[in-house]
């Protein structure tokens, strides 16, 4: 199965969540993600390493193992499907646009995120962590 991820997956596993961390490596799914993931990722570097107490250089290491878990997807790769995901994705949040590209590009069953804005799309399943944890029991 084929999972598109929203940066905000990786941000709760390296904030600690064992729920998303266990999903993340358990090798049942082909995770993908857009390349630019990794800066938004390192945006919020600062604010995860307070939360968690972790030095600069932990939350790098951390990022890294995490990232072993996902194929991340090139800019090119999913050029030519951008303007199909931002008439999809509307004027909601035209970034998440390059997410609905690359699900569409890598045929993704579906999307993991906890942000709502995608709900607003219905050509792209949509799960939630929750969603998630319960569609596997």
């Amino acid at each position: 199965m084929n999972v598109l991820l929203d940066a905000n997956i990786v941000i709760a596993a390296l904030l600690g969540s064992r729920a998303t961390r266990t999903i993340l490596i358990s090798q049942q799914y082909n995770f993908y993600a857009p390349q630019w993931i990794i800066e938004e990722i390192k945006k919020y570097k600062k604010f995860i390493c307070e939360k968690t107490r972790k030095t600069e250089e932990e939350f790098d290491i951390h990022l890294r193992s995490i990232l072993v878990f996902i194929k991340i997807v090139h800019y090119a790769e999913y050029e030519h499907v951008m303007e199909k995901a931002k008439a999809l994705i509307g004027k909601r949040d035209i970034k998440d646009s390059e997410y609905i590209a690359c699900a569409l590009a890598v045929y993704a069953d579906y999307i993991w995120s906890n942000d709502k804005d995608f709900k607003a799309q219905k050509s792209i399943l949509i799960k939630t962590t929750e969603e998630f944890i319960d569609d596997n029991r």
